[in-house]
């Protein structure tokens, strides 16, 4: 198919270059596809954001051989171990059970890694197939034929996307613009997805709020349990450990209104809420034992996350939204998926998740994991185009 210079034509085109763009876009390149893979952010993620992954996530990642690195670098997670309150006004220890309970499991524990570090491993392994990801560039436009035949027909390009290729130096309305024939996109661009509002999709679902503040630190503690991922309610407050990579832990602190709210707006200020602020919180959950202030710490963020009832009951019952600082991202599930099966939506573009339960990414590589062999049978020719509707 030949086009003007400023013109090209692509079987999949990626939108985002998260966990769910990145494994969609290696595992077509690696079925031989032609693929491209476009970001807005400058950089990857250096710190922070998703880090858990699921026995099932790893499992996926072992197909592609991108396994033992992963295991390599991350933390497992073999144990959990629980708090409640004790007689003396602190918490003690009322169980401590496997992490991975089911028999069947392959890889019978969790891990953790922070997600620039899980990018940088689908990164690496798509550059000897000729891949990169296409930075600062951003869809700008996208149009879907409305012809029943070109739509039906997998040999076609019914989708026209013009992308623009920004630089430092270039504000949107400047930039270099390109026009994209592609047989399929992929929107894989994050709770706000450009594609998903393209298309017109809706989010679904209700909500009632609770706030969270979240630190990566190296600990200095006398806590016993401080390698264990741990479940911690008290007098004063909730909390969760998980164990990171080196020797590094995540906070989650349940946080009140009185913490964050601006009483004048009734709107979270992040700015009451730094990391020691955080943490000295975290301090009357974990009493008696202590936890050090250290000299950095590695991240930080405060999430609202609220209760979700899925409106799928497919699904089953209560989720959780999350908002992180001053966005609303809605922990919610997309209406639909596609459309026409030409343009399709993964990861948070289509659900989203408790930052707690290490959902978020793991549902968003097994979005990709699934479409990415479909497209991969339909592109070349060994199944028909229905195989997407599934």
């Amino acid at each position: 198919m030949s086009h003007p210079a400023n013109e090209s034509s692509v079987d999949v085109l990626v939108v985002g270059a998260g966990p769910a763009g990145l494994m969609c876009a290696y595992g077509l390149a690696k079925a031989g596809v032609n693929v491209r893979i476009v970001e807005k952010r400058a950089d990857k993620i250096a710190a922070g954001q998703a880090d858990g992954i699921q026995p099932r996530t790893i499992e996926v990642l072992q197909s592609y051989g991108l396994a033992e690195r992963l295991l390599r670098e991350a933390c497992q997670l073999h144990r959990v171990a629980f708090y409640h309150p004790g007689p003396n006004g602190g918490v003690e220890r009322v169980a401590r059970i496997p992490d991975v309970t089911a028999p069947t499991a392959r890889y019978p524990f969790e891990a953790t890694l922070h997600q620039g570090a899980i990018e940088d491993i689908f990164i690496d392994a798509m550059q000897p197939l000729g891949l990169v990801v296409e930075r600062q560039t951003v869809p700008v436009s996208m149009q879907l034929s409305k012809d029943p035949a070109e739509l039906n027909d997998p040999n076609a390009y019914p989708v026209k996307v013009v992308l623009q290729h920004l630089d430092s130096n270039a504000t949107q309305g400047d930039a270099e613009t390109e026009t994209i024939h592609a047989k399929f996109v992929v929107g894989a661009d994050g709770a706000h997805s450009w594609v998903r509002k393209s298309l017109g999709i809706a989010m679904e679902g209700a909500q009632t709020e609770y706030i969270w503040g979240v630190l990566d630190l190296v600990p200095e503690t006398d806590f016993p349990d401080v390698r264990s991922r741990c479940a911690i309610h008290s007098a004063n407050g909730s909390c969760m450990i998980i164990p990171r990579e080196g020797d590094g832990i995540r906070l989650y602190v349940q946080l009140s209104d009185t913490d964050v709210v601006d009483p004048a707006t009734g709107r979270v200020d992040p700015t009451k809420m730094g990391p020691s602020e955080i943490l000295e919180v975290a301090r009357r959950s974990l009493h008696p034992y202590t936890i050090a202030t250290p000299k950095e710490f590695e991240w930080s963020t405060i999430y609202i996350s609220a209760y979700i009832l899925w409106l799928d009951q497919h699904l089953g019952a209560l989720m959780m939204e999350l908002t992180v600082m001053h966005d609303t991202v809605g922990q919610r599930v997309a209406s639909q998926f596609s459309a026409n099966e030409r343009v399709f939506i993964a990861g948070d573009a289509c659900h989203t998740h408790s930052p707690k339960a290490g959902q978020g990414m793991n549902a968003s590589m097994s979005d990709s994991h699934n479409l990415v062999w479909k497209l991969a049978q339909v592109l070349r020719g060994t199944a028909d185009m229905s195989l997407l509707k599934t």
